[in-house]
């Protein structure tokens, strides 16, 4: 067994003896993803005022600066994210973390609203591309029979994030100024990220054969659900990857959008733009719990079971905003996206490693990756669009509520009857295959 790799589990052994005996990879993925905060829309919103105002620049304008930058970053994605693949995990973190940090000074710099284009760029590429592609790819590959609870673990740095990085800006931009504020994340990602990731990772780790596997050859542990290790090639050429695309970027797309218009929902619904992040506390706190829930349903039932369930918390709060007038229609609607997002954090980095395998999850899971950040960026333009056309978000919250059972509905069939059922079927014909 190679350096670091843990004793095997058994279901009576206790979270805290999981927590103790894999801390130092636990707290590796869970700072890669706080770490991704610099490059995540929830806090670049934040300074949209600041760039607006220091460019003067509408805000259409600098929505197609945000745009431009993070489908930029898309594009590169697809192809840079391979390199999880081959490339020490260490160095790879390090990396990143060294050069989110260079990005994050360079927009503290920024003079002109052209250099904002790549400013926005780096930030998307390696915050909410690389950083959390890596936490999320090594923390399904490095785990197999927990690989729930472990990727649980590591995404509860994404609430956390969400939790304190706009509480910590906004008082930073109030006492130092924006441009300062980015320089304080500058020295973060490159001071203290970097160095606790070079440290962390300075094993890496080997997941033991489960139980159920112990008699399995090495080469099919993380096998995927037919019992085979993918390629990308073989992932595109089939059709399970296209079906499950449109139903998984849902909570990307809809969510981006709701914490992008706050003063846009506030307005509509005569709520004081204030009343809506000074709730965001309840999306992260059931962002959270939703996580670490969803981890335990993983290893109990696995990714691919959790699909058609995990949107309806999501679909429920899109109806309470459409719905509701009062400012309990906030806490309503948090606490339910909250849920979503938590659970779309754990369910999302699994599914590509139970259903494809771990042997080139790198270069599969940055395909899907890729798309959430195309997502992210093509959401708030769209919505925008629909707003110009008369239709208030409040409005599309029901044809996006509506969107989303439709897709809740596919992953069932899929699940019971369809592409997904058929891969369940193969792999139960070859005993060799690996735990999924």
């Amino acid at each position: 067994m190679a350096v670091g790799a843990p004793r095997g589990y058994t279901p009576a052994m206790t979270f805290v003896a999981f927590l103790r005996d894999n801390a130092r990879w636990l707290a590796a993925g869970f700072l890669m993803a706080l770490g991704s905060s610099f490059g995540q829309t929830f806090f670049i919103a934040i300074f949209s005022e600041s760039f607006r105002t220091e460019f003067d620049l509408s805000h259409s304008a600098f929505g197609a600066i945000y745009m431009a930058g993070t489908l930029a970053s898309a594009a590169v994605l697809v192809q840079l994210g391979r390199a999880v693949d081959s490339r020490p995990s260490r160095a790879l973190a390090v990396l990143i973390a060294l050069g989110l940090g260079l990005v994050c000074a360079a927009v503290a710099l920024v003079h002109h609203w052209l250099l904002l284009i790549p400013a926005i760029f780096g930030l998307r590429l390696l915050g909410q591309g690389m950083m959390s592609h890596l936490s999320q790819t090594v923390t399904a590959r490095w785990f197999v029979a927990t690989r729930g609870k472990a990727l649980a673990v590591a995404a509860a740095g994404y609430p956390t994030g969400e939790a304190l990085a706009p509480i910590a800006a906004v008082a930073l931009i109030a006492a130092i100024g924006w441009r300062e504020t980015w320089g304080v994340a500058a020295l973060f990602s490159a001071g203290l990220l970097a160095p606790a990731l070079w440290f962390l990772l300075s094993r890496e780790r080997t997941p033991a054969a489960s139980p159920r596997s112990a008699a399995a050859p090495p080469a099919d542990e993380g096998a995927g659900l037919d019992g085979r290790h993918h390629s990308r090639l073989e992932v595109l050429s089939r059709p399970l990857f296209w079906m499950l695309i449109p139903g998984l970027l849902a909570p990307s797309f809809i969510l981006t959008v709701a914490f992008f218009l706050p003063s846009h929902i506030a307005e509509t619904k005569g709520w004081a733009f204030e009343a809506l992040p000074s709730r965001y506390w309840i999306y992260a706190v059931t962002s959270l719990a939703a996580s670490a829930v969803a981890g335990l349903a993983l290893d109990r039932f696995g990714a691919r079971r959790c699909l058609p369930f995990y949107q309806i918390p999501m679909a429920l709060g899109l109806l309470a905003l459409a719905y509701g007038d009062g400012l309990e229609t906030i806490a309503i609607m948090m606490a339910l996206f909250g849920v979503t997002s938590g659970a779309a954090a754990t369910i999302h980095a699994a599914i590509w490693a139970e259903l494809y395998g771990v042997r080139r999850l790198g270069e599969i899971k940055a395909l899907g990756h890729a798309a959430m950040v195309f997502a992210t960026a093509a959401g708030p333009g769209l919505a925008g669009a629909l707003i110009d056309l008369g239709a208030p978000f409040e409005r599309q919250a029901v044809w996006l509520a509506a969107y989303v059972a439709l897709a809740s509905l596919g992953f069932a069939w899929m699940l019971w009857r369809g592409p997904i059922a058929r891969m369940s079927a193969l792999g139960m014909k070859r005993p060799e295959a690996g735990p999924i």
